[in-house]
């Protein structure tokens, strides 16, 4: 039977990781749990590419459609649209997704862990040779915008492919006429994605210590 691993989160570095997982043995079972109802398009995180981040993915980890690589010029991607593309590709290549669920129960000596639903279906149990736990790494709040000028100084700002602006900052100020509106827990936005690789290779490392063949 193929080891069956499950990521209790649909954090960019888990599916990173399950990539990593299946590069290495297509035969790996694996399944991401998310209480949001849809992976990726919503729920912005940092897409600012600092020197020698990109490319964060290889290419048959996206699918060939929803997703607008950096140019010339680019200084930041769209990260949920990443995330959807990234996403569409793992479950092309068998990931089960279990979204809108909650995690109600762990257990690490039963190897089980039981999922609630919404609605009629009210639990489920799923068995796992190896469980990946959500990592919350950081309580610092940036607040966040999508331009479409490139604001002053004051703002950490990226250009996305699409000609608008990516602007993060701290505390009461706000670019004008923003074309949306943001919120990310984290250290630097700009190290977000290059966190995210290294969050993955440490997700890996830990399962292989665990006896995780790949």
């Amino acid at each position: 039977m193929p080891d069956r691993i499950v990521f209790l989160d649909c954090s960019l570095s888990s599916m990173i990781c399950a990539h990593m997982i299946l590069d290495a043995s297509r035969d790996a079972d694996v399944h991401m749990v998310t209480d949001r109802f849809e992976v990726g398009m919503y729920g912005e995180a940092p897409g600012i590419i600092s020197e020698s981040v990109w490319p964060i993915a290889r290419d048959h980890w996206l699918s060939k459609t929803g997703f607008n690589h950096p140019g010339a010029g680019d200084t930041a991607i769209r990260s949920s649209w990443m995330k959807k593309s990234m996403a569409i590709s793992l479950a092309d290549r068998g990931a089960h997704f279990h979204t809108g669920t909650h995690t109600t129960e762990e257990s690490t000596e039963g190897k089980e862990v039981t999922l609630s639903y919404p609605g009629g279906k009210t639990t489920t149990r799923i068995a796992f040779d190896y469980l990946v736990v959500a990592n919350q790494l950081s309580d610092r709040v940036w607040r966040g915008a999508v331009t479409t000028k490139r604001s002053s100084e004051e703002f950490i700002t990226g250009r996305r492919p699409d000609g608008t602006y990516e602007v993060w900052w701290e505390g009461g100020l706000q670019p004008q006429n923003p074309l949306q509106l943001m919120e990310w827990v984290g250290e630097d936005p700009r190290e977000a994605l290059r966190e995210a690789v290294a969050l993955a290779a440490s997700k890996l490392s830990n399962l292989k210590k665990q006896g995780l063949s790949t």
